[in-house]
């Protein structure tokens, strides 16, 4: 196949990366999921989150929580004790632990305002990015802001500071 200049006109960006420039806790609303295959890394379990970014929540940015995932026979989700998605579902309910640990539903996420923590991805498989390819993702769930909370600046609360 010979390639031609007008092969790299209109190609295709992929996946848009999207950096917050002050990592720490921002309110955010769950959007949707998503699975997603890669390669030799098996499957990931996107969430995707409306994370604001203006006090009065009229500016935001779609950011991804990245869960991986194993299934059993069956197709059946396995999500362990120390799994990030088992793990974040106990904090968006509180803090506490599903009284049927076999059910994480997704009814959790819906209609409610999360304070997530967002993290800089400064790396790849193959080692440090440089700075002009840094991207946001969230890290974790932290808590559900209660109905009416306010927060005096962005954001709520900086890395490296007490939970």
């Amino acid at each position: 196949m010979e390639l031609r200049d007008e092969d790299f006109d209109n190609v295709n960006p992929g996946e848009l990366r999207i950096l917050i420039p002050n990592e720490g806790w921002y309110p955010a609303q769950f959007v949707g999921y998503k699975g997603k295959r890669y390669g030799s890394w098996g499957e990931k379990l996107l969430f995707q989150w409306k994370v604001f970014t203006s006090f009065d929540k009229c500016k935001s940015v779609s950011l991804c929580r990245y869960y991986n995932l194993e299934r059993k026979g069956g197709g059946q989700f396995q999500f362990g004790p120390l799994h990030d998605y088992r793990k974040d579902w106990v904090a968006a309910n509180g803090g506490k632990h599903p009284l049927d640990p076999k059910r994480l539903p997704l009814s959790i996420w819906k209609d409610k305002t999360f304070l997530v923590e967002v993290v800089t991805v400064r790396n790849d498989s193959r080692g440090p990015l440089p700075p002009s390819f840094y991207w946001s993702r969230i890290g974790r769930l932290i808590r559900p802001l209660e109905e009416g909370e306010r927060w005096g600046r962005l954001p709520v609360q900086p890395p490296n500071s007490s939970d």
